[in-house]
């Protein structure tokens, strides 16, 4: 089995990000990192502009920017999770990011530490330290010399400087920083004892590999301590719970703050006199340090400033902004206000917010039209920042302006005809005719005011059926009875045409320049305008009715050569050369349904032939201008009712509007055709529209209503948010039946004795009694008290809650599914919980409940709830019955329907299936049953007609699962704790009995992120064909970053092309910081390291697409292929996971 893997959403949550001049000597920049990338941003009068998205081969822990002596721009440290780091500046002349240093701070013996990677650079940027083992300090000498060798500008090349470990003697290290104002190298530490008391001691640091003790140390520090900040004063800050206190060997002084844990910290003035700190909950406070004469610490002061995102990071930018990195809800660009807003009650103003959709808890994909479209639900979000987030693929429209109108039946954009010269053209629509059944409106802009005008000359009291400009001031309008050339400056009418009475009423047209296609019946008319006059040139009559035409002129040609009509009961399509109107060209369509729309257009240098049918389908053809026909037929469903085809124009390419109840846009990439949906419900006529204050737009009509709205220039995610109220979302499920979600929430609340202490906190701190609601609230929302889980019900199409349930108190909800049973025709929401054990007293006599809800006029109904003798971890629909994760043991559950009483009964089966020790995920597919253990891998069972289960087999690697996937019969695949992939194999073919019932791992990769869960289901529409194609089965996974990635399965030889591209790739693309690919995505995780196999990194793929000329040919050097031909291979499969 061969996997393609893919990220479809980068990283969103904000662990790190630091200011300073990295890109220029005057620049003030804002670098942030998103787990596994960083992107800068430089601060101008506009506010943030990106400037550089930056992948790494690695999982950041550490981003800190410094100066040295001799550099006019601002170095870059950092460091992974996989203990490598680098240093790297900016190239002002290439544009680049270049390395300066690198190295490997990894131990082959030693313990982690507990807080994780600390890294900390000298104020004097004499050296660098990373604590990452107990006891051990890696000191990184930073040599003036080294980084002069070569100027920002220069080579960049990578140059290892030798570093040296120092053993301390404190094992607990909580934080560490060096201070300041100090002679040699002094480093504060933050440590705990094996009683929990914490104490600072202090090192001074030598340059020849060696330390001694520090000028002085404090012991006893408030127990709650977890921070310490160096000041540019000198001494240290110690950040408590209660307490902040300054220390430096001397006289302490400490100031009280409301009971909370300060988790990110920035100085706003170089002289340090104020910082800003962010708290677990949201709150941001300000602390302001009040020093005398000699620059000793006199007075502290704690101030409240307001709530913002629960912050990961502070960077102060300038002027009073502020930048708050999350990486439990949305970042935020803040301003700091001299006066508190008495309606909000803080000192803050929201300038802007950036999307992160992490940690993402679990998610759902639901084809709410059923045609292909998914869309991603997800539970996003941490505590305060809980919410769903709605993320659909498609093209963005984002409306501008909308107006209400009933019955719209065509609208056509005009420039104003009161200008003259082409010059006046550019961004001069003023005007949009719009039809209906009886009349036609003419709504005139100026500036944002929309308003209805008449205009002499127009046919306003019929349906028009085209309206454009041709010339400066004239305008053609088409209706049923007759084509009009009127001038819009004068109001005149200066020329008319009618159809003899015998040809009946003009039912369809088209316009090119001065050409002019009309169809009657199945007559058809050709005519061109010329000095102002309407001229009938030929006429034809067809076999059959006429359903549909086209007049476009293609790429280099200004007049039309040939014309496109389709037609009724044979179900064709025709070319006709003009001015004859002699047919060239016949295509029978075949079926039943007419043809509604056609058009001809160029892309890409590429000349095509599209026709629309009445059923939602799609003809595609290639055309060849010369011989005049058509080829590469293709047949696609782009949904169910009639399809009308419109051009636009974007970025001087044309493309088209299909205009249904699923819009899309058709464009060419590569000369290849895509299809994108429009993030629209429903749209029934399109044109463009561009004005002063309505750039670049389009004018997007359906039954109700008229839009103006810009078109986002490539498909991408979209986002959509929905608020929980200071909730957060664990699970969720959808029942198709009754249109709903359900959703199991949890927020915490305060028991009496919690309340009280942390009032009495707060009063002591201060007598506002604002405070004392600030601070409960800030409790509630990081974890602290009792946990309240709610399961909700909202509209599918609106999301407004419509029904909820209340668990008990200490209740824990883990599993949400569902269900539909055998023996019943209902659907049912089945919701597995645990109890939560007290720190006092025995425990509840039930260990958990599985609870049956069914769903009536969008109200749950609780039906059923079985106790369970330990927590229910994970609920899975199983032919007709419930499978239950009940702690280390498997249960099924059947379903007793009464149908006289109309209720149910849920049974537990007696036959149990034991051997886990904590099982994390079931699935299912067939008869097949794969089980996720949390510590013992993956286990593979079925169920025997009595209600037994049988192992098929085991792997027997200690893998730690958090989340497991069926890809087919004999392959299974596996997310676990170290951020790695694995794929299980079934040994089907062994004949040896101990064999088959053994599962080998035969897939292993590196995807660098905490994968949450694994899905399978798809974000891309792929339009059905004619021609068999085959369906590549793809896998969805989220992250606790705010990622989402698919993983695709390619047969072997894709994966053989794959594979050497890839090889190519890594010799022309390097990594950032000299890190490597293959290092960064092998497979490790405590008991072993292997290098990644039977995985395709698609990230890396997908960069040869940027790639310039010469290094696309270095990559595929040796494959015998063309770049276009490896350009529309790797686009082949971008298409079904993109």
């Amino acid at each position: 089995m061969y996997n393609f893997i893919s990220t479809v959403q980068k990283p969103t949550a904000v662990s790190h990000s630091v200011t300073g001049r990295f890109t220029g000597p005057h620049d003030n920049n804002l670098i942030i990192s998103k787990c596994t990338k960083i992107e800068i941003y430089k601060m101008g009068t506009d506010g943030l502009k990106p400037m550089l998205d930056v992948n790494i081969y690695g999982q950041i822990s550490s981003l800190k920017l410094f100066s040295v002596n001799g550099y006019d721009q601002d170095l870059l440290f950092l460091s992974t999770e996989r203990y490598r780091y680098c240093v790297l500046a900016y190239d002002q002349q290439r544009k680049e990011i270049i390395t300066k240093l690198s190295g490997i701070s990894e131990e082959s013996t030693g313990r982690p530490s507990e807080p994780g990677q600390i890294c900390i650079i000298d104020p004097q940027s004499k050296m660098i330290a990373l604590h990452i083992y107990e006891g051990l300090l890696k000191v990184i000498p930073l040599s003036t010399n080294i980084f002069n060798s070569s100027s920002v500008s220069g080579s960049g090349n990578i140059t290892t400087q030798e570093a040296f470990n120092l053993r301390l003697e404190e094992l607990q290290i909580i934080d560490l920083v060096f201070l300041d104002k100090c002679d040699r190298p002094t480093l504060a530490v933050l440590y705990k004892d094996t009683r929990h008391s914490r104490h600072i001691s202090t090192y001074e640091i030598k340059i020849d590999k060696d330390h001694s003790p520090g000028p002085w140390s404090h012991n006893n520090v408030e127990i709650g301590s977890n921070l310490l900040i160096a000041p540019p004063f000198g001494g240290v800050l110690v950040v408590g719970e209660q307490v902040i206190t300054y220390l430096n060997g001397k006289f302490p002084v400490s100031v009280q703050i409301p009971f909370t844990t300060i988790s990110c910290y920035e100085m706003v003035d170089k002289d340090g006199s104020r910082y800003l700190l962010g708290d677990q909950s949201g709150q941001l406070y300000l602390l302001l340090i009040k020093l005398d004469n000699q620059g000793n610490v006199i007075e502290m002061h704690i101030e409240l400033l307001g709530e913002t995102s629960t912050a990961s990071s502070i960077s102060y930018l300038d002027n009073g902004v502020v930048y708050i990195g999350s990486s439990q809800g949305d970042s935020q660009v803040i301003k700091l206000k001299t006066e508190k807003d008495t309606q909000t009650d803080s000192y803050l103003e929201i300038l802007d917010t950036f999307e992160n959709i992490g940690p993402i808890q679990d998610f759902c994909v639901v084809d709410l039209e059923k045609q292909g479209q998914g869309q991603i639900i997800t539970c996003s979000g941490i505590f305060k920042d809980g919410t769903l987030r709605i993320v659909r693929n498609g093209i963005g429209i984002a409306e501008q302006a909308s107006i209400e109108l009933q019955g719209i039946k065509g609208i056509w954009s005009l420039y104003d005809f009161n200008q003259v010269g082409s010059s006046s053209h550019q961004n001069a629509d003023r005007y949009l005719v719009v039809s209906f059944l009886t009349s036609t409106k003419i709504l005139q802009f100026d500036g944002e005011e929309i308003e209805e005008k008449e205009y002499i000359g127009f046919d306003l009291s019929n349906q028009t059926i085209y309206c454009g400009n041709i010339g400066d001031h004239v305008v053609i309008q088409i209706t049923r009875n007759g084509v009009y050339l009127i001038d819009g400056k004068a109001q005149q009418l200066l020329d008319q045409w009618k159809p003899s009475t015998a040809s009946g009423q003009i039912n369809l047209t088209s316009r090119n320049s001065n050409q002019i296609l009309l169809a009657s019946g199945n007559q058809l008319f050709y005519l061109e305008i010329q000095q102002k006059k309407i001229k009938q040139i030929s006429t034809v009559e067809m076999p059959f009715e006429i359903s549909c035409l086209d007049l476009s002129s293609f790429e280099g040609q200004e007049q039309s050569q040939l014309c496109a009509v389709g037609l009724w009961t044979d179900i064709s399509v025709r070319l006709l050369r003009l001015p004859q109107l002699e047919e060239v060209c016949k295509e029978i369509l075949g079926g039943e349904i007419i043809p509604r729309s056609v058009v001809l257009l160029t892309m890409e240098q590429q000349h095509y032939l599209f026709c629309s049918l009445g059923d939602g389908h799609l003809f595609n053809f290639s055309l060849n201008i010369n011989n005049h026909t058509l080829h590469d037929r293709k047949k696609l469903t782009l949904g169910t009712q009639p399809i009308i085809l419109q051009k636009f124009q974007k970025n001087q390419s044309m493309n088209i509007f299909a205009s249904s109840d699923r819009p899309t846009v058709i464009y060419s990439k590569s000369k290849r055709i895509f299809y994108s949906i429009v993030n629209l419900k429903e749209v029934s006529h399109v044109c463009s529209f561009s004005s002063k204050v309505f750039p670049n737009c389009l004018a997007i009509a359906n039954q109700s209503s008229l839009t103006i709205g810009t078109i986002d220039q490539i498909q991408k995610l979209h986002i959509k948010t929905v608020p929980l109220n200071g909730e957060m979302a664990r699970r969720i499920t959808y029942s198709e039946e009754s249109s709903v979600y359900a959703i199991a929430t949890l927020r915490y609340s305060l028991d009496d004795q919690s309340s009280s202490s942390t009032t009495t906190t707060t009063t002591t701190s201060s007598n506002n009694n604002n405070n004392n609601n600030n601070t409960q609230k800030k409790t509630n929302s990081t974890g602290y008290g009792i946990p309240e889980f709610q399961l909700k019900l909202l509209n599918d199409q609106t999301f407004e809650q419509t029904s909820s349930y209340q668990f008990q108190p200490d209740e824990y909800v883990w599993a949400l599914t569902t269900c539909k049973f055998s023996s019943d025709h209902n659907t049912y929401i089945v919701v597995g919980t645990s109890y939560r054990e007290k720190e006092s007293g025995p425990l509840k006599s039930s260990q958990g409940r599985i609870i049956v809800f069914s769903v009536h006029e969008s109200r749950l109904v609780l039906c059923e709830e079985q106790p369970t003798v330990e927590p229910v971890y994970y609920l899975l629909p199983y032919q007709g019955k419930l499978l239950a994760a009940v702690g280390k043991r498997i249960q099924v559950g059947s379903w007793k329907f009464n149908s006289q009483e109309e209720n149910g009964k849920l049974q537990l089966s007696e036959s149990v299936y034991k051997g886990h020790t904590m099982i994390v995920q079931l699935a299912a597919r067939g008869d097949f049953i794969l089980v996720g253990d949390a510590m013992k891998s993956m286990s593979l069972l079925s169920v025997t007609a009595d209600g037994k289960f049988n192992v098929i087999g085991r792997n027997p690697q200690p893998i730690w699962l958090k989340s497991i996937a069926i890809i087919d019969d004999d392959h299974f695949l596996g997310a676990e704790t170290s951020n790695n992939f694995v794929v299980i194999k079934k040994n089907s073919e062994s004949t040896n009995e101990q064999e088959r019932q053994l599962l080998d791992s035969v897939g292993h990769f590196h995807v660098g992120e905490g994968t949450n869960w694994l899905k399978h289901g798809s974000l891309v529409t792929l339009p059905e064909q004619d021609q068999q194609q085959r369906k590549i089965p793809t896998i969805l996974y989220v992250t606790i970053n705010g990622s989402i990635g698919v993983i695709a399965s390619i047969t072997k030889e894709e994966f053989d092309f794959f594979s050497k591209l890839q090889e190519g790739l890594n010799k022309v693309i390097k990594g950032i910081g000299g890190f490597s690919h293959s290092d960064w995505r092998s497979f490790a995780n405590d008991h072993h390291i292997m290098p990644a196999n039977n995985f395709i990194d698609g990230d890396l793929i997908e960069m040869y697409l940027d790639l310039d000329h010469d290094k696309m040919l270095k990559a595929i050097q040796g494959m015998n292929m063309s770049t276009d031909e490896v350009y529309k291979k790797i686009d082949t499969l971008m298409q079904h996971i993109r």
